[in-house]
């Protein structure tokens, strides 16, 4: 009996070792900081790639090994559209190399969250402000389209001053990467 709860154990211990999810940790020594990314996080990257170009790309964690991290969903097909129209498909994924990482953000659920409520809130608050002001005989229909132009371009220049994506920490700065288990 000891010998089949024993084998039990290390079945379930050995299928557990296997399934754990790997972690990005991103620590900072200097300021003794630490950003722990896993799988399914979002992810914003600056990366050396193709003769030493920079190249920015954001998209959701899908996969870590130990020299690589991908990004994005890498089974998408190209679609028929293009297809038809014979243009380049550019997929939305990137294999990219840990030590040719050069800049990083990860975005948190908070801030995806954020971001959306904000916008919503403007939209709506827009959307039922022109109407009132639509209905009063206030505005005409040209000035209406305007205001709601300037408060869209508002909205995007708020939005990236106050929950910015684009990469922050930048690696030369004393930030190591590793993989852990």
């Amino acid at each position: 009996m000891k010998k089949i709860l024993l084998g039990c154990l290390f079945i379930l211990l050995f299928t557990v070792q296997n399934f754990a999810q790997k972690t990005l940790l991103f620590l900072n020594t200097k300021t003794n900081k630490a950003i722990e990314v896993s799988e399914g996080q979002t992810l914003s990257v600056q990366y050396r790639g193709y003769n030493n170009q920079i190249y920015h790309f954001k998209n959701i964690v899908s996969e870590i090994n130990d020299s690589t991290i991908l990004l994005g969903n890498m089974s998408e097909e190209q679609p028929a559209w293009s297809q038809k129209l014979s243009r380049k498909f550019e997929p939305n994924y990137r294999i990219i190399a840990i030590k040719d990482i050069v800049t990083f953000r990860r975005i948190t659920i908070g801030r995806s969250l954020g971001k959306s409520l904000l916008t919503t809130s403007i939209m709506l608050g827009t959307f039922f402000g022109t109407i009132d002001l639509f209905r009063n005989n206030q505005l005409g229909t040209l000035q209406t389209a305007f205001l709601s132009i300037g408060i869209g371009i508002t909205t995007s220049v708020v939005n990236a001053i106050i929950l910015p994506e684009n990469p922050k920490y930048k690696v030369n700065e004393g930030w190591v990467i590793t993989v852990r288990n």
